[in-house]
């Protein structure tokens, strides 16, 4: 496996926010380091969908709430897989941050065109989201 040689930051130091889509079509592996600070006590969530509009080159509408979803704005929460100790989370339950930890996740990216981040859940601090992706060609 090669790396694809860039580096994505989703969200940096921010309280609740969520990131634009990022177009994942060309990686195999998508992997996650999720850093908070000192003070972090949220989640953060992944959200993956296919592409829309003309040839799927445009983004899922990542902002709508879950329950106003539509065929303009199809995407879900996703699943990954902590790097650590190799345990799956569930994307609808999101990955909880408590302190200055650092989180290593491989998100489930199995075909999908594009991929936010969003933290909720905010009680205290921030967090930054930096992505990497893989390819095998």
């Amino acid at each position: 496996m090669r790396r694809i040689p860039q580096q994505t930051t989703l969200l940096s130091g921010l309280a609740t926010s969520r990131s634009a889509g990022w177009r994942i079509s060309d990686y195999k592996t998508i992997v996650l380091s999720i850093i908070g600070s000192s003070t972090a006590n949220l989640k953060v969530f992944v959200k993956g969908g296919l592409g829309r509009g003309l040839e799927y080159n445009d983004s899922p509408n990542f902002k709508i709430n879950p329950e106003s979803r539509s065929s303009l704005s199809a995407w879900d929460f996703i699943d990954v897989v902590d790097l650590e100790d190799n345990a799956s989370i569930d994307g609808d339950t999101g990955i909880a941050l408590s302190g200055n930890v650092i989180r290593l996740v491989e998100v489930n990216t199995n075909a999908l065109d594009w991929l936010a981040v969003e933290i909720t859940a905010l009680v205290a601090g921030t967090a930054t989201v930096i992505a990497a992706g893989y390819t095998n060609q």
